[in-house]
């Protein structure tokens, strides 16, 4: 994706971002581990309905299953809540510094981005709550996400 298709898309999918981060963060800090002691009693004493053989010797095969299912289980879900995470980091990594670029533009173009992208506010109330015309709503619209896309562009800094 481009820089200014990824801008463009930060800047139009702001809110739903936030409400995304929002969402990783409760599905994280509500994240249950799956309960490995009793995955253990579950195959460990676990008997067939079918067929009751008598013998003297005791099979260790589903304890060494369940052991290896429960080790299998803690980096289940080990890997889940590290993927969690660091989703939820790249998201809040994204806002932040999108908020950074929107704060270092000038006060009337900083104005405009905000109503227009974070506040989700018409044109129309726009452009009576600033005392510009339409043009000048679209002049800073784009000034705003060029600037931003200036300051997003990393491979300008790398030549």
């Amino acid at each position: 994706m481009e820089t200014r298709e990824y801008v463009e898309y930060l800047l139009k999918n702001y809110n739903e971002i936030l409400k995304d981060i929002e969402l990783l963060q409760y599905e994280y800090n509500t994240f249950k581990d799956v309960d490995p002691i009793g995955v253990i009693e579950a195959l460990s004493f676990s008997s067939s309905s079918y067929e009751r053989a008598i013998t003297n010797n005791i099979s260790d095969k589903t304890c060494k299953i369940a052991l290896i299912y429960n080790e299998a289980a803690k980096r289940m879900s080990k890997e889940s809540r590290e993927e969690i995470y660091k989703m939820m980091k790249a998201a809040e990594l994204e806002i932040a510094r999108l908020n950074y670029c929107i704060e270092r533009l000038e006060p009337s173009v900083k104005e405009v981005v905000r109503e227009l992208f974070i506040e989700k506010c018409s044109w129309s109330y726009i452009c009576v709550r600033n005392s510009i015309s339409e043009k000048t709503l679209n002049k800073y619209r784009k000034k705003g996400i060029n600037e931003i896309i200036g300051m997003f562009d990393l491979r300008r800094l790398v030549r």
